[in-house]
């Protein structure tokens, strides 16, 4: 059977998926706070999510 023309070397293939490990760290900066007005209650978007399985 002859070789598939597609066919790439596996170091060829992965060189573009493998990233050094200092690179997969994301360094974050200190924590920002809320934006003035920001609500943290999800109920007004829930649609009725405190209701139980029959819709009471």
């Amino acid at each position: 059977m002859a070789e598939s023309r597609y066919r790439l070397p596996e170091d060829e293939f992965l060189s573009g998926a493998r990233v050094p490990v200092d690179d997969q760290v994301e360094v974050q900066s200190d924590p920002v706070p809320p934006p003035a007005g920001w609500r943290a209650d999800t109920a007004p978007w829930a649609d009725g999510a405190g209701a139980d399985t029959d819709g009471d």
